[in-house]
């Protein structure tokens, strides 16, 4: 509040200062005066929001209220050359924004700037849970479930749909509604110093607040099919502050420069800690007896304190032959030594004890650039460059027995899978290549280039090597005319795919599998598995782009991107258990890529503006933008890795079986455009300023192979455990109408604006209909609809559409004051 005060004072005294002195006597040369002006807008608005969806004010803060949507005040001096601006938005708001800039230039200048930006999730949610300290949520009361089995089956039916009935009476009595929103500040503070052209020196501090809550989960079982799921809210309380020091000297031929940057990341609360909805332990238990031991409450760190350093020095020299030379190098260090977690909230574990206690997290970095430019010949430029970063990570590797989602066995213990490896990922990354520029005829030029890319990469699948091949032409074949072209061929090599990097994740004795997963001895994921990262992929792209400014009264803008990936990787079919004494150890996978195959982007769009008369501006703009990608998978048993033969006739059978793959063809398309016009309805009287945007986008997901069918090609009722089929088209909608009236009298400018908004949401992820989800009691309770009747399969929620469609009218009306 004490910076808007302050704001409001200095843009309240302007005119004040911006008195003009009295004339100097004649026959004395007169001094320059500072030269004070601004300007100041007032008002009131008033909305309407017809189903009080968040979505109306999900970055911008509406009231019906008073405000100052806008107000500038700027200084100068001629004879001394110091100046000042000041500038504030929507003073008084959560979304307001003040600026100032000063200086003297060639000596000294300060900058200042801040801004607040709400993000508002939703109005409507709701929840249980009572926020009873930092990160801590508990429960009035719990829902008093009497059939607690979690690994139920076809027989336990009942039980489990007699729990559903009281969690939705629990909800009936005890849902109450809550704040989902978070508040982003920002602030940006710089102070340089410069001596003539020579030298300069700067300090730069950011500060990032960002508090509120967000959408959350709290799963508590051992595996998601026997899992308690519970949407609630996670507290946000995070600050950063980041100083930067650079120093800058030109020494006309060569130039130096070096900055140092330290970022300090402070989460208020460490930890969200909430209360199992779903036991009805005695009081103090610290867990409840299903046939598992099933926590009374859950925990999970939040994003830990951390802190970052970098250095970085640059130079750059002129050389012979109209040749230069630039380098960059930089050093970087992120540390983070938060206190770790328990395996559980409940002491009761057979291997309770942590390899160590705190995070002892150290990531380096490295980094070195140089690039050389040369003019061997008349219209010939040539560049080449070099890229290397290494990403070092020293935090130690050890050995640990989790404990999942705050569930044991009756007895402590967890499965043998449980004990794992961490594994410091690391990687270093290196580009070079060059170019070569021709200043054609006709102001044109054409530029060729190459360049590899080789990344290698700790603990993961592949390294990959990526030759680019990139081509550029630009061309102004005559005045207000401009024409470039792009096109872009990189064919990416993942080598030798290691899908079993994943066993180095694991640190059980092989006496300890006692069942058919045994991932040290079978494989995490399928083996014809790619991911698209590390894959092999070819890409090819092009960009044309045309600019048309004839005059200074029309100009046309249109530009066409397209991007194709193809991620085939020469998959065949293998045997991962060969080598192995099992009796399945000649088993083949069906040798067809799974994961992300192909992913394509097109865009286009044209951008118009006319000015036909004095009196009236015109503008318009039209874009098109589509995404489709097509990703294949399979859906097996990872309970029978070991032995696939076992489960051939299996609905959900094994890994070998090519019909049970399944594919998912995305394609989401968006339109957008809009019009605007200013007019001067009566010359320097009346203006009209209008303007309607429009955006309209769909998401198809087009489901085919298993799901629909079984593995045999039967059809699956809607109703089966493995039943999916294509979803609904996800339709989002937005159309803006804004109206403008101004009305100029002297240094008064008289306002009314009118806007109205439109936005339609049909989304079957946030609905609680569909064939495969219904709701018990009411949207904040969805269950699958199939029969199977797993806990995993239901979702305690905050609701459902939590930002819906709306219709909005804002009007406002007030004055502009220019001094």
């Amino acid at each position: 509040m004490r910076r808007i005060i302050v704001t409001l004072a200095v843009l309240c005294a302007a005119p004040a200062f911006a008195q003009t002195p009295p004339p100097p006597a004649p026959s004395v040369a007169a001094p320059a005066s500072p030269r004070v002006g601004g300007s100041v807008t007032t008002g009131v608005q008033q909305f309407d929001n017809s189903s009080n969806s968040s979505k109306l004010g999900e970055y911008r803060d509406l009231r019906d209220d008073f405000f100052l949507p806008n107000a500038s005040i700027s200084g100068s001096n001629a004879a001394t050359g110091w100046f000042f601006n000041l500038s504030a938005f929507n003073l008084t708001r959560d979304d307001q924004t003040i600026l100032a800039r000063g200086g003297r230039p060639g000596a000294w200048s300060f900058q200042a700037d801040w801004n607040e930006t709400p993000h508002n999730f939703s109005n409507k949610a709701v929840t249980p849970y009572i926020r009873r300290g930092p990160g801590l949520f508990e429960l009035p009361a719990t829902v008093p479930i009497a059939f607690k089995k979690l690994a139920t089956g076809a027989a336990d039916a009942n039980g489990v749909l007699a729990s559903d009935a009281l969690v939705a009476a629990y909800q009936s009595t005890f849902l109450a509604a809550t704040p989902l929103a978070t508040q982003t500040n920002t602030g940006h503070f710089a102070l340089g110093w410069s001596e003539s052209d020579a030298i300069s020196l700067a300090v730069v501090y950011d500060r990032r607040e960002k508090t509120g809550l967000k959408a959350a989960y709290g799963p508590i079982g051992d595996r998601p099919p026997r899992t308690l799921n519970i949407q609630l809210t996670e507290p946000v309380d995070y600050r950063t502050n980041d100083i930067t020091l650079s120093a800058e000297h030109d020494g006309g031929r060569y130039q130096l420069r070096a900055e140092y940057l330290f970022s300090d990341f402070a989460n208020q609360i460490d930890t969200l800690r909430w209360q199992n909805a779903f036991t009805t332990a005695p009081a103090g238990a610290e867990f409840d007896v299903w046939d598992r031991r099933v926590g009374t409450y859950g925990a999970r760190p939040l994003p830990p304190d951390n802190r970052y350093h970098n250095a970085t020095a640059s130079a750059g020299i002129d050389m012979p032959r109209d040749s230069r030379l630039t380098a960059t190098v930089s050093y970087g260090r992120l540390e983070q030594d938060e206190t770790l977690l328990p395996y559980a909230t409940f002491n009761a574990i057979a291997n309770p004890a942590l390899p160590r206690s705190t995070a002892e997290a150290l990531i380096k970095t490295t980094h070195l650039a140089a690039d050389y430019v040369i003019a061997p010949a008349p219209r010939l430029n040539v560049r080449a460059f070099f890229r290397r970063t290494d990403l070092d990570n020293e935090t130690p590797s050890d050995r640990w027995q989790y404990v999942t989602s705050d569930t044991t066995s009756l007895t402590g213990t967890v499965s043998y899978v449980n004990k794992r490896v961490s594994l410091p990922y690391a990687w270093d990354r290196q580009n070079a290549g060059a170019e070569t520029t021709w200043r054609l005829p006709a102001r044109s030029t054409f530029t060729l280039g190459y360049e590899r890319e080789s990344i290698g990469r700790d603990f993961r699948e592949a390294d990959t090597t990526e030759d680019m091949l990139r081509a550029t032409w630009r061309m102004r074949p005559a005045r207000g005319v401009s024409v470039q072209g792009r096109y872009v061929y990189g064919t990416r090599d993942g080598g030798t795919y290691n899908g079993t990097v994943t066993h180095e994740g694991y640190w059980y004795a092989p006496s300890e599998a006692n069942d058919n997963n045994n991932p040290l001895l079978t494989f995490d994921n399928h083996p014809d598995t790619r991911r698209y990262d590390v894959s092999d992929r070819e890409r090819q792209q092009f960009d044309l782009t045309l600019n048309l400014t004839p005059g200074d009264l029309y100009a046309v803008s249109a530009f066409v991107r397209y991007r194709n990936d193809d991620f085939a990787s020469d998959v065949v079919p293998t045997q991962p258990l060969a080598g192995t004494t099992l009796a399945d150890r000649n088993a083949t996978t069906p040798g067809d890529q799974l994961g992300l195959l192909e992913d394509r982007r097109l865009r286009y769009g044209v951008d118009l503006f006319a000015q036909p008369g004095a009196r009236v501006m015109l503008n318009a703009f039209l874009n098109f933008d589509e995404g489709t990608s097509l990703e294949r998978s399979i859906e097996f048993n990872e309970n029978n890795k070991a032995n696939p033969s076992a489960i051939a006739n299996s609905v959900l059978g094994p890994w070998t079986r090519a019909s049970s793959q399944w594919t998912a063809d995305f394609d989401d398309r968006t339109w957008s455009g809009g019009l605007g016009a200013t007019l001067q309805i009566v010359p320097e009287r009346l203006v009209l300023i209008a303007d309607y945007t429009a955006s309209l986008a769909e998401v198809d997901i087009t489901y085919g192979g298993f799901g629909l069918t079984s593995f045999d090609g039967a059809p699956l009722a809607p109703n089966h455990e493995f039943a999916f089929s294509t979803p609904p088209v996800i339709r989002e909608d937005l159309q803006v109408l804004n109206l403008r009236f101004e009305i100029p009298i002297r240094s008064i400018v008289l306002i009314a604006g009118y806007s109205y908004e439109t936005y339609t949401l049909e989304d079957w992820q946030q609905g609680s209909s569909a064939p495969w989800v219904e709701a018990v009691g009411s949207g904040t309770f969805l269950r699958d609809s199939s029969r199977s009747h797993q806990w995993g399969n239901r979702l305690f929620t905050l609701g459902t559409y939590l930002a819906p469609s709306y219709d909005a009218h804002v009007g406002f009306a007030g004055f502009r004051y220019r001094f």
